[in-house]
């Protein structure tokens, strides 16, 4: 197992100093047990470029199947955790960038309080590469935001948000009452990258003027923001990301004539999956959903109450912590710290993550 796990590291990192990092190995350790596995399977499943290393056809064939039997060996050692209250074991979740940024830290607040000891590991990508994770068994589950194709996946609507078209409150299309397709091609567009989830739904949100005119495509929600901000152009962006510019005034939605877009916040499983740390996290965003997450623990009674009220789409936890940027980042442990995009991050600690409120939909379609 410990070569699978080296030959999934260096295949994510693509480096073998980094992976033997990440690891806690020495970096000829972590080459010898790759020529170790290479001599087992008689194939060579990496090759040399630059400083770093890249699969060979061979290694992108087997790379599935490794992460598959490291899945595995995982859900054997959280079987027997189960058996003491889920005392070990790690979850892996791919999130999309809006929620990997802004709902994950409330999401997982109440969760990790309840088990402590267990590691959660969040890598932030977008929708698209997230579903693709979880189907080649790299992750345990994908929370995502866009229209994708679910098909034999398991699936949870945990929230509900909204796509908005922002521009900076000094941009000239701010100080317009309504923009149209002519208005807004005039102007740049700052565009999130293919495969985003958001970036699936922004054709439908402005029609005709998607793409118009001169684009800038930026890599994370965040850069989207801060080039808006900054007074770029416009972009459709989430209330999730952008609720509080709204309200400060820093940003002005823009009144396009469209109906108003709204997408389901969800979480994807595949369902052979066997896991107690997957099943215990499955039946906490079940909680949120339904707006009961805190009240387990309060009995059936607690829980019947808060399911009379409708709260969907709000979250849950509370406490401190943060989390910033995109790229790769690691959770671990109770919950109080940051998350920074661009790489490799970490969480530790005891606290609970800053909640976010979530945008609700009620009622007919609006206009904007």
């Amino acid at each position: 197992m410990e070569q699978l796990r080296a030959f999934a590291t260096v295949a994510e990192h693509q480096h073998v100093t980094r992976a033997a990092a990440e690891l806690g190995l020495t970096q000829p350790a972590v080459s010898h047990q790759l020529k170790a596995l290479e001599r087992v399977l008689g194939l060579a499943v990496f090759e040399r470029v630059g400083r770093g290393v890249r699969l060979t056809a061979d290694g992108r064939a087997l790379l599935p199947a490794a992460s598959s039997a490291l899945a595995a060996h995982r859900s054997l050692q959280e079987t027997a955790a189960a058996r003491t209250g889920l005392l070990a074991g790690e979850l892996n979740v791919a999130a999309s960038n809006t929620i990997g940024i802004y709902r994950v830290p409330a999401w997982s607040a109440g969760f990790l309080a309840r088990h402590p000891a267990l590691g959660l590991r969040v890598r932030t990508v977008n929708t698209h590469d997230a579903i693709v994770l979880l189907r080649e068994a790299a992750v345990d589950c994908a929370l995502v935001e866009g229209p994708e194709t679910h098909h034999g996946l398991e699936e949870l609507a945990v929230e509900t948000d909204e796509l908005v078209v922002v521009a900076a409150a000094d941009h000239p299309l701010a100080g317009r009452r309504s923009v149209g397709p002519a208005d807004l091609a005039a102007h740049r567009y700052l565009a999130r990258e293919r495969g985003s989830g958001t970036e699936a739904l922004a054709a439908e949100l402005l029609g005709p003027a998607y793409r118009a005119g001169p684009v800038l495509e930026l890599g994370q929600v965040d850069a989207v923001r801060a080039a808006v901000l900054a007074g770029l152009g416009y972009a459709v962006l989430p209330l999730a990301a952008i609720g509080d510019d709204l309200v400060a005034g820093r940003l002005r939605r823009l009144a396009t004539g469209r109906p108003a877009l709204g997408r389901t916040l969800t979480a994807l499983r595949r369902r052979s999956a066997v896991s107690p740390a997957l099943d215990a996290f499955w039946s906490h965003l079940a909680a949120l959903a339904k707006g009961t997450a805190g009240m387990e623990a309060a009995g059936p009674r607690a829980a019947q109450r808060a399911d009379t009220t409708s709260v969907h789409g709000r979250s849950a936890g509370g406490g401190q912590g943060v989390v910033e940027g995109g790229g790769q980042g690691v959770v671990e442990g109770g919950g109080q710290g940051v998350v920074e995009g661009g790489g490799q991050g970490v969480v530790e600690g005891g606290g609970r993550p800053r909640p976010r409120r979530a945008a609700t939909l009620r009622g007919a379609r609006r206009v904007t």
